[in-house]
């Protein structure tokens, strides 16, 4: 660096050292707990419209001058391959703060959700946030599908999420899954900080539809095990008729109650919904590695 660029560089500092207490109350005003890139960017143009900080000050001495003085503590970078966030916290924050700075309105779902409601003996190193699709302009009817439009489905392997970042020892495996209005998702604590988790019956629901997000068939099957005298069936039911989902998924949910060894009255809501189509508990599951089920007209694997 040439002794003119220093000493630019000083009297840029300079500057904001003076600006600092105007710097801090601006930064404080918004009030979070936590400021997104663009909000610093947005802090930073008005620095210098209002003359705090010179014109020649770049993001990057101004970032750093914020982070040197302490108004805030930590940049946190989450670089999924869909988008990257980036984000500035005011004190260290924990793996929650963290995940519901990416969108105030995702949740924990499927495992993660599954661990939160102790449904599991599991420690899941993948966490599960999911943030819905926006609400469709035109809502449409409900598509009927054909039986061989369910078996050319089925026979494909799933479409899993690869929007996968690294955070600490965990993976975040940001989903976006179909618009609900966040259904059965309430606002929770975990280790002091407030964070949206799927409930368990939108989380029973969840897994039977994605099983490849629980650890398979039989990690969903224990799961229904466990959640055994906690669910509410009634709101399940009501819940997966809000859904309205294509395909058939309460033979799935009958099948895992069934295994389960849940009263017949918990299973009857299901029976009744009929079961006009051959039904797959999970995708690819090869002849030789199925077996059927009449009461449900599904096919599952013979390990369960």
């Amino acid at each position: 660096m040439s002794k003119n660029t220093q000493k630019i560089a000083s009297i840029v500092k300079l500057k904001m050292l003076k600006s600092k207490k105007d710097i801090f109350s601006i930064i404080k005003s918004e009030n979070k707990i936590f400021l997104s890139r663009k909000d610093f960017i947005d802090i930073y143009h008005y620095c210098i419209d209002n003359k705090l900080i010179y014109s020649t000050t770049t993001f990057k001495m101004f970032s750093n001058f914020l982070k040197e003085n302490e108004l805030y503590n930590e940049k946190i970078i989450l670089d999924f391959p869909n988008k990257k966030y980036v984000k500035y916290f005011f004190k260290k924050p924990n793996l929650y703060e963290v995940l519901q700075s990416i969108n105030n309105k995702g949740y924990l779902s499927h495992y993660s959700a599954v661990a939160f409601h102790d449904l599991t003996n599991n420690i899941p190193k993948t966490i599960f946030f999911n943030v819905e699709k926006p609400k469709p302009t035109n809502e449409s009817l409900k598509k009927e599908i054909t039986q061989e439009e369910l078996n050319k489905a089925f026979y494909m392997p799933p479409r899993e999420s690869a929007n996968l970042t690294s955070y600490g020892i965990y993976s975040i495996n940001l989903l976006q899954g179909k618009y609900t209005n966040n259904l059965g998702v309430s606002e929770q604590v975990i280790d002091g900080q407030k964070i949206n988790v799927a409930d368990i019956e939108r989380t029973l629901i969840d897994i039977a539809v994605s099983p490849y997000y629980c650890g398979g068939c039989y990690e969903v099957l224990n799961v229904f095990k466990n959640a055994k005298g906690e669910v509410d069936i009634k709101k399940l039911v009501k819940m997966l008729k809000k859904l309205n989902y294509i395909y058939p998924v309460h033979q799935s949910i009958g099948f895992y109650l069934e295994k389960a060894d849940y009263p017949a009255a918990d299973l009857k809501p299901f029976e009744q919904m009929g079961k006009e189509l051959r039904f797959f508990l999970q995708r690819e599951l090869r002849e030789q590695d199925r077996k059927f089920s009449e009461r449900w007209n599904l096919y599952y694997p013979e390990f369960l």
